[in-house]
């Protein structure tokens, strides 16, 4: 099976990482050759922040939990996985793109997108989050977002955890009995 595909195929959203870093070369690999496989409307200025440090990634799970307390539960009211995603991830990756350019959420999302098809060749796991401009409504996100340096005329457009998996998730193989194809003849 081509690899992409297979990728496509068996890449899941990951919640529990081990603490190992990634490998510098696997995530340059993973920005560079995510970023290559999605591209909308020619919206090609990025700016990609990497954080690792421990400090600032409580800061923004804190914000987090205060700024989106709907997402800590599942619909039965159960603790969700993602509760300590971001304290647990060893990585946040933060995507930026031009303030002025059309689509640039959207496109940020793809690219994010690839990137993650990119980690499952890497035996790496990702997660992306959904609530990248909420983090920065207030006078305390706001002074998180000066953290990252991110470059002027850019603004945080996308989120996502990578990190090694934890446990390692066993292969599945998709079939007709999983009932999330329908065959039409």
């Amino acid at each position: 099976m081509n690899n992409i595909l297979r990728n496509v195929l068996m890449r899941r959203s990951v919640f529990h990482f081990d603490n190992r870093r990634i490998r510098h070369e696997d995530l340059l690999a993973i920005l560079e050759e995510g970023k290559i496989l999605s591209n909308a409307a020619k919206n090609q200025e990025w700016h990609f922040t990497v954080l690792q440090n421990r400090d600032l990634l409580q800061k923004f799970s804190d914000l987090h939990e205060r700024l989106r307390p709907d997402v800590h539960t599942d619909f039965l009211g159960n603790p969700a996985l993602n509760k300590r995603l971001l304290i647990e991830a060893p990585m946040l990756l933060v995507i930026s793109g031009r303030q002025d350019a059309s689509y640039a959420e959207d496109a940020a999302n793809m690219v994010f997108g690839g990137m993650m098809l990119v980690a499952e060749k890497y035996g790496i796991g990702s997660c992306w989050l959904n609530y990248a401009s909420l983090l920065f409504t207030d006078e305390e996100g706001q002074k998180a977002l000066a953290q990252l340096h991110i470059p002027e005329g850019f603004t945080p457009l996308c989120f996502g955890v990578f990190g090694y998996k934890q446990p390692p998730t066993p292969p599945s193989v998709l079939s007709s009995e999983d009932h999330i194809v329908n065959f039409i003849e």
